[in-house]
């Protein structure tokens, strides 16, 4: 099966079938008929990568394969550099009315290419990164000027954070921080941040706080 799926990957579709789920990857290998859905979706993740999301709903009777379009879905916008999350709503653990209990599901499951789950920290590096490679690519500096790099990193970031700063303070003035804990080596002060944004219900103590940030949701403490 030259060019077909990976051996661990055919097992993986082979063992989800098997217990009669739809696998969480690989479903381009066995989609029938979805093809013609292929434009208007790429369509879409296009006007959404451009800021313009929206909100669609896919309705069928049980058995009818929502479940296989919608992760056919994520798995085609993951591709196109899209980052995913697939959450089941539920009374019991996930009811639609504690919205909080269902961003800190989205956060948990959010998914991109290389990450099958839990991706907030990995899409946070690779911003970071990203800053770094743009105020590279000016050529007015080297990777050896430390300090100046990281002035014009933060300045980069403020800029790029200016609408962010404008609808949610609290979020923009947690993403400084965890990037100067991380430049500062306080792992433990990063991690604690990582886990307010995310909205775990026990954020774990460290040394100090992300300056300026509530005590309010997502998370329950910022200590």
């Amino acid at each position: 099966m030259s060019g077909g799926p990976s051996p661990q990957r055919r097992r993986q579709i082979v063992d989800a079938l098997r217990r009669g789920t739809v696998p969480q990857q690989g479903l381009d290998a066995f989609a029938v008929g979805l093809d013609r859905f292929a434009p208007a979706i790429d369509d879409e993740l296009r006007t959404a990568a451009g800021g313009a999301g929206q909100f669609k709903a896919l309705r069928g009777d049980y058995g009818t394969g929502k479940t296989f379009f919608a992760r056919w879905l994520a798995e085609r916008a993951k591709v196109l550099g899209f980052a995913t999350a697939e959450v089941q709503i539920s009374e019991g653990e996930t009811p639609l009315h504690r919205l909080e209990t269902v961003y800190r599901r989205l956060i948990e499951r959010l998914a991109t290419a290389d990450s099958p789950q839990g991706a907030l920290r990995s899409v946070l590096e690779r911003w970071g990164f990203a800053l770094e490679e743009d105020v590279l690519a000016t050529g007015e500096l080297g990777e050896s000027d430390h300090a100046e790099l990281e002035r014009r990193v933060a300045e980069l970031m403020e800029s790029r954070l200016a609408a962010v700063s404008r609808s949610a303070p609290p979020f923009a003035t947690a993403l400084r921080a965890q990037r100067a804990a991380l430049a500062a080596g306080d792992v433990a002060l990063a991690d604690g941040i990582l886990s307010w944004v995310g909205a775990q219900p026990n954020v774990p103590r460290v040394r100090a706080s992300p300056p300026t940030t509530s005590s309010s949701e997502p998370g329950k403490q910022t200590q």
